[in-house]
C-alpha cells in the first residue's frame, strides 16, 4: 500500500487551490501593471503561439497526474484508507500545480526580457489561470478519477465521498 503523501484534509486541500489560483491571478495583475500594461508593442505571433502552446502543454502533464496512482490495499484499514487517499490526492493536487505553474513562470520570464510589457502576461494568464484552477480544484472529477485509480484493486478509498462531505 502507498503511504500518504500528505497528511490534509478536505477543507485544506481546497483553500490550498483557491490560494494557489488567487496569488498567480494577483501576481499576474501586479506584474502587468508593474511592467507597462499594454503600453508595449504586442508581441509575435509565434511567441503568442507558443505561450498558449506550453499551457497545453501543462495542461496534458497535469491531467495524466492521476495516472500516477498507485491501487490501495482492500484489507487495510477502512479509516486508514480514507486518509491515506485524501493524502494520495493532496500530493497529485501540488504535482498538478507545478505542471500549470512551470508555463506561467515562463510568460513571466519572457515579460521581463522582452518589450512586450504585459502582454506576455495576458496571453498566457488567461488560459494559464483556467487551466490552473481547472486541475487543481477538488471537484467531482478530479476526485472521481484519482479514485478509480486508488480502488482499482477492490480498495474503497470513498474520496469522493469526503471531499463531499466536506
Amino acid at each position: 500500500m502507498p503511504s500518504a503523501e500528505y497528511d490534509a484534509n478536505p477543507r485544506e486541500i481546497r483553500n490550498f487551490s483557491l490560494l494557489q489560483v488567487g496569488l498567480t491571478g494577483g501576481f499576474f495583475v501586479l506584474l502587468f501593471f508593474m511592467l507597462g500594461g499594454s503600453d508595449a508593442d504586442y508581441p509575435p505571433i509565434w511567441l503568442a503561439v507558443l505561450l498558449v502552446v506550453l499551457i497545453g502543454v501543462g495542461a496534458f502533464f497535469a491531467e495524466r497526474v492521476w495516472l500516477s496512482a498507485s491501487p490501495l490495499s482492500p484489507e487495510a484499514d477502512p479509516r486508514d484508507v480514507r486518509g491515506e487517499a485524501i493524502g494520495v490526492f493532496a500530493g497529485q493536487t501540488v504535482r498538478k500545480l507545478a505542471y500549470c505553474e512551470a508555463p506561467l513562470l515562463f510568460a513571466v520570464l519572457v515579460a521581463f526580457v522582452g518589450d512586450f510589457g504585459g502582454w506576455p502576461l495576458v496571453i498566457a494568464g488567461f488560459p494559464g489561470l483556467a487551466v490552473l484552477a481547472w486541475e487543481t480544484w477538488p471537484g467531482l472529477r478530479n476526485t472521481s478519477m484519482t479514485a478509480a485509480m486508488l480502488d482499482s484493486q477492490g480498495a474503497e478509498s470513498h474520496l469522493v465521498e469526503s471531499f463531499l462531505e466536506a
